[in-house]
């Protein structure tokens, strides 16, 4: 049983390790003691975009090379797929997000931090518990 706190990016996840009593950096997350967490607890991030569009190429072979004659291209469903330079780092959050019996998803409040949670929670099948912050 341990407890993820899912930030938007490596300086988020900074803080909120810093504002714990104990944390110990690890690759791609940190792992946190503190007596506010019964669990074992630990807090990750997402960059960028983890997540993103497939290629047209993904969803039918005439649309792999890019042609104004193919345009516009409408799939019937849309998949994502996690981005070439991110794998890691996904792998990362995903193994964690999998053991946790509980997900705090603290992203920023704002389009890029739904858009992370919303892509996760597209690819992997995971339940977690939305936190919102204000920063004033």
């Amino acid at each position: 049983m341990s407890t993820v706190i899912l930030a938007e990016k490596p300086s988020q996840a900074l803080a909120y390790a810093s504002a714990l009593k104990q944390s110990t950096k690890k690759d791609g997350y940190f792992e946190i003691k503190d007596p506010i967490f019964a669990d074992e607890t630990f807090i990750t991030f997402g960059f960028g975009h983890l997540v993103e569009l497939a290629e047209p190429g993904h969803y039918d072979e005439k649309w792999q090379n890019w042609k104004l004659e193919s345009l516009p291209i409408f799939p019937d469903r849309y998949d994502f797929e996690v981005a070439t330079d991110k794998k890691k780092q996904f792998k990362i959050v995903a193994e964690l997000l999998k053991q946790a019996n509980t997900i705090i998803v603290a992203t920023d409040s704002d389009r890029e931090g739904e858009n992370i949670r919303s892509k996760l929670k597209s690819v992997l099948i995971v339940h977690y518990l939305k936190i919102l912050y204000n920063r004033n």
